[in-house]
C-alpha cells in the first residue's frame, strides 16, 4: 500500500521581482515497509521536499496524498490531526520541550492523545537508543547528541505510520548513527511504516531500500 504518495507537486517562492522553482514537478511514493533516502546537496529543494510531504507547506500545483487519502488539499484543522495521526518527525533540531524530564517527553504524547502511558514500548525504546540511564534528565542537562536520540525516541513512540526525518545523525558519532539507522530500518520493515531519511552521510544509505537524488529541484532515483 502506497503510504505517502506525491502527484505533480511543485513548489515555488517570489524572492523579489524573481520566482523561484524550489521543486519542480515530482511525482513520488513510498510504499508501507521502504525505508527510504534522499540524498543531495544544501539548497537543492530537499528540505521543501520533505516539509511538503508533511504538510508543513503546501504545494504550489500538485497534491499529497497519505494511505491514499488527500492531505495538501484539507482545511488546516484536517490536516494538522492527519498529521499528528500519520507522521513522526526527527529534525536536524531535537526540538525537545525544555521544561519536561526524558520520560515526560513521551507522557506528553499521551496527554495529546488521551490515552494511557506505554511503559514497556517506552523501555524498548530507551533501551535500542542508548538513553535509559538519561530517563529523569532535562534537555538542557544532555549533549546534543543525547537531545537528538530522545528525539528520535519520542517520534518512534508516537508510532507514526510514516516517519520523516531531515538528517537525523547529524549529531550523532559513526556508532550512535549507524545504531540509530538501523532502529529506523527495524521499525520501518517490523512495524510496516514508510520511512523517508534526507541525509548527507552516503555510508547509511546501504540500509535503504531505494535512494533519490535531489538536485536543483528535481528529484531523480539513484543508479546502482
Amino acid at each position: 500500500m502506497k503510504l505517502i504518495e506525491l502527484q505533480g507537486v511543485t513548489k515555488s517562492f517570489n524572492d523579489g521581482n524573481k520566482e523561484v522553482e524550489a521543486l519542480k514537478k515530482t511525482d513520488f511514493s513510498v510504499e508501507s515497509g521502504e525505508f527510504v533516502a534522499i540524498i543531495g546537496p544544501s539548497g537543492s529543494g530537499k528540505s521543501t521536499f520533505l516539509t511538503i510531504i508533511g504538510g508543513l507547506q503546501t504545494p504550489t500545483e500538485g497534491r499529497v496524498l497519505i494511505r491514499e487519502q488527500k492531505f495538501s488539499e484539507v482545511d488546516q484543522k484536517e490536516r494538522n490531526k492527519m498529521r499528528f495521526e500519520e507522521i513522526g518527525f526527527i529534525l536536524q533540531a531535537s526540538n525537545l520541550v525544555p521544561f519536561l524530564k526524558v520520560e515526560d517527553q513521551m507522557r506528553l504524547v499521551n496527554k495529546v492523545e488521551r490515552s494511557k502511558f506505554d511503559k514497556e514500548k517506552a523501555e524498548d525504546l530507551f533501551e535500542g537508543l542508548g538513553i535509559t540511564k538519561l530517563r529523569n534528565k532535562y534537555p538542557s542537562d544532555l549533549s546534543g547528541g543525547e537531545r537528538q536520540r530522545v528525539a528520535i525516541a519520542r517520534a518512534l513512540y508516537h508510532d507514526p505510520s510514516v516517519i520523516l526525518a531531515d538528517e537525523p545523525t547529524a549529531s550523532l558519532d559513526t556508532t550512535k548513527a549507524f545504531e540509530v539507522v538501523e532502529i529506523l530500518a527495524r521499525e520501518t520493515k517490523e512495524k510496516n511504516k514508510a520511512t523517508i531519511m534526507v541525509t548527507h552521510d552516503e555510508r547509511l544509505i546501504d540500509y535503504c531500500d531505494k535512494v533519490y537524488v535531489m538536485k536543483d529541484g528535481v528529484l531523480s532515483l539513484k543508479e546502482d
